[in-house]
């Protein structure tokens, strides 16, 4: 660089190329800092992704320390939630018992078995010319950027609720008693290999979920949008990857941080359409004696009178079986089909326990239009919206399984009617269905005997709406 005068030295408008010349005393590295980076001494930590880069990895951006500690920070793990959402928290390293050492009652008598955070948050998602940002401040909103605060939160900790029968209630348990059959409810099992004991509650229409939900009190949800938003957010933040489907990598980087991701997903039995009827095949069990483990866990199920192993399953600091086991359809995303055979979201910003109506898009907020098709089938977008806590695919093609988000997105190529957003994808889905997995051509009012519903609720309401924050 020439040697100049400071008073030669022009004054400059902040903007997306501003930036300045900084030292990391712990990598020992100098390098540029883009002036939107810097916002005081508020802890935050995140990453960033290369546009247009296709690799699913970014780099690390904000205080390396957080990062290194934010899920213990935000208390990631296994709680019990009772109705007043008074939380508990369970043993990191057993789910069976108390942090405190006492024994924890999963059984429905103590609260729902539920995976959260104790602290609310602030999360920020930005983009400058060359990079997407996503990332998390702890005690308070980021000056100088548009802010989601995220309350303390929690949803089924075994992936997927179980109904009460006896008081139609949706929740969190596990219990293999008949009250809390799951399935379609079906006794005539109970004594095969395909029993449904001890298994999620499937083949309800949305509105059904979400009615049971509600019989626990206010803010309490079924398939909450946000709930399912966060938690992708937080995997890309902590390992730094889009595709949560990569292999798991018990390493961590030379950063400290995590890398990888955990799996592609859970196994399927022998014959899951015929001898199962694509109903739940793996308990709601599975992995409490691990605790708030990250990592990959296995099973084993008698598979139409043969023990078969079921592995792979995912765990990310105890929440189990998240994304490509059962699908559900989110109680607050509506998608529109339009003449050209694109989709259009829309979603409603009060997350305060009203009901959002299904059956019009008036008064809803568009989040954005997705690529158009063809043919009815599976698309890969290379980047996604990411608007008022709620993700859609952009209108460019290019993608894959294992590039940018890694996650698959079935578009009906109808060309009107409303139809609703399934998430997570199924056992059968392949590598595409992750945490932002989404099928859109399915009717609001189905069910299907492969579709579930994880249980959510919030410590307090909120908006979806962004914050912009100034420096006091």
């Amino acid at each position: 660089m020439d040697k100049i005068k400071m008073k030669e030295i022009e004054g400059l408008n902040v903007g997306a190329n501003t930036y300045i010349l900084g030292y990391d005393t712990k990598a020992g590295k100098t390098g540029l800092i883009a002036v939107s980076q810097v916002s005081g001494s508020l802890p935050w930590f995140g990453r960033k992704w290369a546009k247009g880069n296709a690799s699913p990895v970014g780099s690390p951006v904000g205080d390396f320390d957080l990062g290194q500690t934010l899920a213990k920070q935000l208390g990631l793990g296994g709680y019990l939630v009772t109705d007043a959402h008074q939380r508990t928290k369970l043993s990191p390293t057993n789910h069976n018992l108390l942090e405190n050492g006492g024994a924890a009652d999963l059984t429905g008598g103590a609260g729902h078995y539920q995976w959260g955070w104790n602290v609310p948050f602030y999360y920020q998602v930005y983009e400058d010319d060359n990079y997407l940002y996503e990332t998390v401040s702890l005690g308070g909103p980021r000056p100088g950027f548009w802010n989601y605060y995220i309350p303390v939160g929690s949803r089924s900790c075994a992936g997927y609720a179980a109904m009460d029968r006896t008081n139609a209630k949706l929740m969190s348990v596990v219990n293999s008693t008949a009250q809390f059959r799951g399935g379609n409810n079906d006794a005539t099992l109970d004594g095969l290999f395909n029993s449904q004991l001890c298994m999620p509650a499937t083949n309800m229409e949305i509105a059904a979920f979400r009615t049971a939900a509600r019989k626990n009190g206010t803010l309490w949800f079924a398939n909450e949008r946000v709930m399912q938003y966060i938690t992708a957010a937080l995997k890309r933040i902590i390992f730094g990857n889009r595709n949560i489907q990569a292999a798991f990598n018990a390493k961590l980087d030379a950063n400290g941080l995590r890398q990888g991701g955990t799996g592609e997903g859970i196994d399927m039995p022998t014959d899951w359409e015929h001898a199962w009827k694509y109903y739940p095949y793996a308990k709601l069990n599975i992995g409490i004696d691990q605790g708030d483990f990250t990592g990959l866990l296995s099973t084993t199920i008698n598979d139409n009178g043969n023990q078969k192993t079921i592995g792979n399953i995912p765990s990310f600091y105890g929440l189990k079986n998240d994304y490509k086991y059962l699908t559900a359809m989110s109680e607050n995303m509506l998608l529109q089909c339009n003449p050209d055979k694109s989709q259009t979201l829309y979603v409603s910003d009060n997350i305060d326990g009203s009901q959002m109506n299904l059956s019009s898009v008036a008064g809803l907020t568009q989040i954005g239009k997705g690529p158009v098709a063809s043919a009815a089938g599976w698309q890969y977008a290379k980047e996604y919206t990411l608007k008022n806590l709620a993700f859609f695919p952009k209108e460019e093609l290019g993608g894959s399984s294992s590039t940018f988000y890694g996650d698959g997105y079935y578009n009906p190529a109808a060309t009107s009617g409303l139809r609703g957003a399934v998430l997570l994808g199924d056992a059968g889905d392949g590598g595409g269905a992750g945490s932002v997995c989404l099928r859109g051509g399915h009717a609001v009012s189905g069910a299907a005997a492969y579709r579930g519903a994880f249980l959510c609720e919030y410590a307090e309401a909120f908006t979806t709406k962004p914050v912009w924050y100034v420096e006091n």
